[in-house]
């Protein structure tokens, strides 16, 4: 059993075709199916059956895709963790974040980590609160940039940063320049449209329990990023609460306003963040430790003083 044979059934059951698991794996649509069959022989499993035009994996097939994603893990930590022990300095490093985080603070810092170490190869994934932690949880993250770690994940918070959630809508009527940023009626907010990100996003969770402090059940817009929230507040589509950061151009330029509503601005800080359990490899503490040193970043915790002083 080979790492490639590995690698192929679990590109076959993600693209669900060997077409498909052929244009991943860039390798010829027989050398997919001859790894395929060759691997079910020396298993003694079917592990794919057809279904109509497509392919189908059975149970057993699918139970062993499990465990085969899990150990491809393994086995890519450790090339990368052995990699970094022997030159730290062009190893690799995983970075998940949110995507203010990633937009407004991450990569900026990210850059001064480049010009100190430029041959690590950085590896950086954006996604929503709930696919951030469970890339972490999976193994599939060194660091997470985000907001409070869920308590059942078990993590290490290396350090903070300030991040203030505000309510913006349009800027409507706002000459006087002492007052163009601020709007305060709360009739206002009761009959607007608020303009929510999806699912699964902290600002999301945020807004949720705002709403329900404030005692009120809107007309809901759903949008999928905080720039097409962004656009949709200055559209005159709505209100929404966004981090202050994501939307410092449009509060600079008039084209929004921060609306005046209790609760409001709530302090929900950027973390940085790894696994309990498990130590970073020595790339991962590089990068970790330019974030935590850097003036425009994260104020180490008792963690991150630990890991700057390894």
């Amino acid at each position: 059993m080979t790492l490639t044979q590995l690698r192929t059934v679990l590109a076959v059951f993600d693209a669900g075709s060997v077409r498909g698991a052929s244009e991943v794996l860039r390798v010829s649509q027989p050398a997919v199916s001859a790894s395929m069959a060759s691997l079910e022989r020396e298993l003694g499993v079917e592990l794919v059956g057809r279904s109509g035009r497509g392919l189908r994996f059975t149970p057993a097939g699918s139970a062993f895709v499990s465990s085969v994603r899990a150990g491809l893990a393994l086995v890519e930590n450790g090339v990368r963790e052995a990699r970094s022990i022997v030159e730290p300095s062009r190893g690799a490093v995983r970075i998940t974040s949110v995507t203010t985080a990633a937009e407004r603070m991450l990569l900026p810092l990210l850059a001064g980590f480049r010009r100190q170490y430029p041959e690590v190869e950085v590896s950086v994934q954006v996604g929503n609160r709930t696919s951030v932690w469970r890339a972490l949880g999976d193994g599939d993250a060194d660091l997470v940039v985000a907001g409070r770690p869920p308590p059942a994940l078990r993590t290490r918070t290396l350090g903070r940063a300030a991040n203030r959630l505000v309510v913006v809508g349009p800027n409507v009527g706002l000459a006087p320049i002492e007052t163009r940023h601020r709007r305060s009626s709360f009739e206002v907010l009761r009959a607007a449209t608020w303009l929510l990100r999806e699912e699964g996003s902290g600002t999301r969770e945020a807004t949720d329990e705002l709403l329900d402090q404030l005692g009120l059940d809107p007309p809901r817009m759903i949008l999928g990023s905080n720039g097409a929230v962004e656009q949709a507040a200055i559209a005159g589509l709505g209100v929404g609460l966004i981090s202050i950061d994501a939307v410092a151009d449009s509060l600079a330029s008039g084209s929004l306003a921060v609306y005046d509503c209790r609760g409001t601005p709530l302090d929900r800080p950027w973390h940085l963040v790894a696994a309990a359990g498990t130590g970073l490899t020595p790339t991962a503490c590089l990068a970790a430790r330019s974030m935590l040193s850097s003036v425009a970043g994260f104020a180490p915790t008792g963690e991150g003083r630990r890991v700057l002083a390894s």
